[in-house]
């Protein structure tokens, strides 16, 4: 497999059920770009789980690497959403998803299974607040 361009990395996402033992196969995932200040976002992948409870691998557009030298280049990651859901379990939405240039990363997700005559909930996996911060001036340092 070819490795990923310098602005970009892969995304496999994982479903398990049974806290994490069993693979959870036809399960919808979708990626989406974060919510823009309208709460707007864009879709950019809807795939299902194989057998194994694997996505195709999915390659998503990111910062270049040489952002993560210096503060002032600007964030080096990017900030997708990522919503996985089956008949029959819980959805799941895993907000700020941050993907760096270059790295692979896998996203494992746990789906529980919905009470017997339940329609539907909704969890979130991670708070909706900021994404984390990376850097932080030393004291004496200009912001």
């Amino acid at each position: 497999m070819p490795e990923p361009a310098d602005s970009s990395a892969v995304l496999r996402v994982v479903v398990t059920t049974a806290l994490g033992a069993l693979p959870l196969e036809d399960a919808l995932v979708t990626v989406s770009t974060a919510a823009d200040e309208a709460g707007a976002r864009t879709l950019l992948y809807a795939v299902r789980t194989d057998a194994n409870g694997m996505t195709p691998p999915m390659t998503l557009s990111t910062p270049p690497l040489s952002n993560s030298l210096s503060p002032d280049n600007g964030p080096p990651y990017a900030v997708y959403t990522v919503e996985v859901a089956r008949e029959g379990y819980t959805p799941l939405t895993a907000l700020h998803v941050t993907m760096f240039s270059g790295i692979p990363a896998v996203l494992p997700v746990a789906l529980t299974p919905l009470e017997e005559n339940q329609s539907s909930s909704q969890t979130d996996l991670t708070a909706t607040g900021d994404p984390q911060v990376l850097y932080h001036p030393t004291p004496g340092e200009e912001e």
